[in-house]
């Protein structure tokens, strides 16, 4: 049984070989060290310690103390795993994929720089700063080196991003009082580099060129917008095929609800996981070209026997039937299709900044000439925010100012 001893304030009791000390705080409640002590004259020390800062009238409870002790000791990179972390395992989790891009920004320029960043002490000192330390100076040090290091201001920005909502989490949770991470300069849009708008031939050869098992993703990819993730997701169900009268063409229409995206979690072999799309606006249906329905077909004809795949997905192992698989059956990876792609392309002579997301400018332009409004091409690329479309997939044609001109020139001299 315990033996307590009584003091003028508070209270200290020996259990077995050791002593708890506790007292009645200014708020009311009861409190204690969360720890026993070796010694009556230790617990002892705990309590007058604990009284004195209430006298001063500095006195917090021992468990926010120990919290922002314990916050205090803590360094940006720690915090940086451990925010990534809460993100994975919130009430409303990201997607692994997600996280691993965040991760995946914040080692390259923050918590382990790669070259040339890695040599610059600049760049590399703000890992091992204690998270409560770092100051505004200090962000803009950083800031200022990463600039200097790294001629890529998507990825920059995108490290600059994670850690301000890093420590904008830490503030929230009364870790620091104020977050230092205010660079306005570094939160600026960045205007996207010019992508390569390909060709009717040149993607006519592409398609011409690709191996017949992968006919139909290409076409996918390239003439429909889709992206990689999704075309190579799509199951055999989501493949709709409805017959006309001869001698119309069958009508194929593509659903979209997922896609496949290339994880590698620490410790294990890359994979591709099975999730739902990043935004509602990625649910959609798509409607193929009539001139593209034979891939589809043949596609059918020659490659969907009724065999499943085994896929990880966010909610574990599933069996599922892809449209597009490898001639083994198994899952077709993002980095395989390219490596096919780059074999075609320099088999029939394309330019080589030709990637899978230079489909999306291709058709977003197209579909504009032929007079549709954003929304509706939004729809179809699932793509919500339209200044995207307007910003960074609209293009202009080689020849199509000339050709608009023309026509305005046609219409002149019919008045």
């Amino acid at each position: 049984m315990a033996k307590r001893s009584r003091r003028s304030w508070g209270k200290v009791a020996k259990k077995g070989k050791r002593y708890y000390a506790e007292y009645t705080g200014p708020d009311g409640a009861r409190h204690t060290p969360g720890k026993s002590f070796p010694s009556k004259l230790d617990a002892d020390g705990w309590l007058s310690a604990e009284k004195r800062l209430i006298d001063l009238d500095a006195w917090t409870p021992p468990v926010q103390r120990g919290q922002q002790e314990r916050a205090d000791l803590l360094t940006v990179g720690e915090w940086l795993d451990k925010f990534h972390d809460l993100l994975e395992t919130g009430a409303k989790p990201l997607k692994p994929t997600t996280v691993q891009n965040y991760r995946d920004v914040t080692r390259k320029r923050i918590t382990a720089p790669i070259s040339p960043g890695d040599a610059d002490p600049d760049v590399t000192f703000l890992y091992s700063m204690r998270l409560t330390t770092v100051t505004k100076n200090d962000i803009y040090r950083w800031w200022d080196a990463v600039q200097r290091n790294y001629d890529t201001p998507p990825t920059n920005q995108q490290a600059y991003k994670r850690l301000k909502a890093a420590y904008a989490e830490a503030a929230r949770r009364e870790m620091i009082l104020v977050n230092p991470v205010e660079i306005k300069k570094a939160a600026a849009k960045i205007k996207p580099d010019e992508k390569y708008l390909p060709s009717d031939e040149e993607l006519a050869k592409i398609l011409h060129g690709m191996n017949d098992r992968y006919k139909a993703v290409t076409s996918l990819i390239f003439h429909h917008g889709l992206r990689i993730g999704e075309a190579i997701a799509l199951e055999v169900r989501h493949v709709h095929v409805e017959y006309l009268p001869v001698p119309y063409m069958p009508r194929v229409t593509v659903t979209i609800e997922q896609d496949l995206a290339r994880l590698t979690p620490k410790g294990e072999k890359t994979y591709m996981l099975l999730q739902p799309p990043k935004t509602e606006a990625g649910n959609r249906e798509v409607p193929t070209m009539p001139t593209d329905v034979p891939y589809f077909l043949n596609h059918i004809a020659r490659y969907v026997n009724g065999q499943t795949t085994t896929v990880r997905t966010v909610d574990g192992v599933k069996e599922v039937e892809l449209f597009t698989t490898t001639s083994q059956g198994r899952v077709l990876m993002d980095t395989s299709y390219r490596s096919v792609l780059d074999r075609v392309k320099r088999a029939v002579g394309v330019s080589a900044e030709i990637d899978p997301h230079t489909g999306r400018n291709f058709i977003i332009t197209m579909l504009a000439e032929q007079g549709a409004t954003l929304k509706e091409i939004g729809t179809l690329l699932g793509q919500a925010d339209v200044s995207v479309i307007l910003e960074t997939y609209l293009k202009v044609r080689g020849g199509r100012t000339t050709t608009l001109m023309d026509r305005v020139s046609q219409s002149l001299g019919k008045v």
